[in-house]
């Protein structure tokens, strides 16, 4: 195999990073460019890795995406890749991006868009592995791909880059795993021998042992199942893996139907049973994880039995269950199966076992709200936690401050999360991207976006005592309180960023340290750049409190203030 086929890596200076990248919980639209290039803002981030070493300072994240660059006459066949880190303060460190200025190919993390299905893993060297794929034919709608298995350094710089299956089957990787026992990785995603790649036959799943060189060692077809979501290792040395089982499309809509498939296989991923479940119409995600000998937590997403298919084919819930194989090794749904967010549509991304027995969901939720122009739906990123019954605790839901639409059926933003990670404070970093509309602060491009949230989900300690669900991100530092410590009068004055306009539905909520409302009161503010407003705090005692901003049921700022 020949190694380093191509020079991948140029880094933007210093100052244009951090120029670009301003700060932490923001969306960020993707600019490195140089001449002759001009850029379009589409883009998203799809891995992040918490960076955690001996020296703080180098402590934070390093996340993979995807941007469009564009040539002066068009933007076809531009998609490049980049890395970016930041520090645990947001503050920008540096980023990469890869391409080869000799050659000209589409490249993407994948040849498909995978989130966090599987994605980049951080193998045991501290070295980060994905796949890199390039495509060879000029656009992305008759294309064929080369695929590379990639490794970098926490630095975002390329260690090592060798083919994977250079083959005349097709090869479509959705993520892979580290087998600790002997430094390989298992390979998922979907296939086509040569044959079917002439017949143009449907893929089908496929896993592979692959040694670090990028040759495959022993590889498993599953049939009647189109994709591999999912894979991870079970406690007996085989794999529980999450399948796409194609089924007949919905009766009277041309919209794909898919269920869920969920197969065990031994060390070599010979499959030894196989369970399946689906809903009526759509997607079908999940993913699977053993807590037990032969048991396994399934969580994801299910589109409802009694859905009305001409009106709402999308219509479903999240949810987790319980699978048992028996000791003639059938699975069976043991249960009991636990419904949590209802959803007029969304994304399963992720669910992360913690270390206390909890689990974190990780999702696109789609819902319904009632707004003064119309009934209009909403997609948000969302966090979900759980204690180890698998019973709810507390769910937040992620948007990007934007202007609600004046104008009837102008759509909100939509925000995707693509990955997250646990952080080693308890809590959370997400990476996605927002599909801005007509009246957000970047019109009509797609941005990636990251946030930090604590162990409560909030971006700011505290917002689980004021009793909402979405978090507003980018308007953070809004309010500054002044005298602090105060008497019987404090201040407030907000400093709006350009181009955003307050409702007139706010509220100020004062929560004292042990958790408890004191004092609300509804404030109106301007449509100006900076407002400032009068709150009488006579009735509070001496001490310490966190005032929150409130719009719309919804959280934006918080600040600390001292009472004498």
């Amino acid at each position: 195999m020949r190694k380093l086929l191509f020079s991948l890596v140029i880094v933007c200076n210093a100052f244009l990073v951090h120029a670009q990248w301003p700060e932490f919980n923001q969306a960020h639209p993707v600019s490195c460019q140089w001449s002759p290039f001009n850029y379009r803002a589409d883009g998203y981030f799809e891995n992040v890795f918490v960076v955690n070493s001996e020296l703080q300072f180098l402590d934070g994240y390093i996340t993979f995406g995807n941007g469009v660059l564009c040539s002066p006459s068009n933007c076809e066949n531009y998609i490049r890749c980049f890395s970016t880190k930041f520090n645990t303060a947001g503050q920008s460190m540096w980023w990469n991006r890869y391409d080869n200025p000799l050659e000209d190919k589409s490249q993407r993390w994948f040849s498909s868009l995978s989130g966090n299905s599987g994605g980049m893993i951080q193998n045991h060297n501290n070295q980060l592995v994905s796949f890199f794929s390039t495509f060879v034919n000029g656009d992305l709608y008759n294309w064929q791909t080369q695929d590379y298995l990639v490794k970098m350094d926490l630095q975002g710089l390329i260690l090592d880059i060798v083919h994977f299956a250079l083959t005349l089957a097709e090869y479509n990787v959705r993520g892979l795993v580290e087998d600790y026992t002997d430094s390989t990785y298992i390979v998922y995603g979907q296939f086509r021998d040569s044959i079917d790649v002439i017949n143009n036959s449907w893929p089908i799943s496929f896993l592979s042992k692959v040694d670090s060189t990028g040759n495959i060692i022993w590889q498993s077809e599953y049939i009647n199942t189109s994709k591999i979501w999912n894979i991870s290792k079970a406690r007996d040395g085989g794999f529980w893996i999450t399948a796409e089982k194609p089924n007949n499309y919905c009766s009277d809509l041309n919209f794909a139907n898919t269920d869920v498939a969920i197969i065990k296989t031994d060390e070599l991923g010979n499959e030894s049973a196989r369970i399946e479940f689906g809903g009526v119409c759509g997607d079908e995600l999940a993913t699977c994880y053993e807590f037990e000998d032969d048991r396994i937590i399934v969580a994801g997403r299910l589109t409802l039995d009694e859905v009305n298919i001409s009106s709402m084919p999308w219509e479903g819930f999240f949810y987790t269950t319980i699978i048992e194989q028996q000791s003639n090794g059938s699975l069976n749904i043991v249960g009991p199966t636990k419904k949590y967010i209802p959803s007029l549509g969304g994304n399963f991304i992720d669910f992360h076992p913690l270390l206390n027995g909890s689990f974190v969901f990780v999702m696109d939720a789609a819902f319904v709200e009632e707004f003064e122009t119309s009934s209009i739906g909403r997609v948000m990123g969302s966090l979900l936690k759980l204690n180890n019954d698998r019973d709810s605790l507390w769910c937040r839901k992620y948007t990007y401050y934007n202007n609600p639409p004046t104008i009837q059926y102008v759509p909100f933003a939509k925000h995707y999360l693509l990955d997250s990670k646990p952080t080693l404070d308890g809590g959370f970093v997400c990476v996605g991207k927002i599909i801005q509309q007509l009246q957000d602060p970047n019109p009509n491009l797609i941005t990636p976006w990251i946030f930090k949230v604590d162990s409560m989900g909030c971006l700011e300690p505290g917002c689980q005592y004021v009793n909402v669900e979405e978090i507003v991100v980018g308007l953070e530092n809004t309010i500054s309180v002044f005298p602090n410590p105060a008497l019987d009068q404090v201040k407030l004055n907000f400093t709006f960023p350009e181009n955003y306009v307050p409702n007139n539905q706010n509220e100020i909520v004062i929560i004292d340290m042990q958790g408890r409302e004191v004092l609300r009161e509804n404030i109106f503010l301007f449509a100006t750049s900076s407002n400032t407003i009068e709150i009488n705090i006579s009735s509070l005692s001496s001490g310490m409190y966190t005032l929150h901003w409130l719009s719309n049921n919804a959280w934006l700022d918080s600040s600390k203030i001292i009472v004498e």
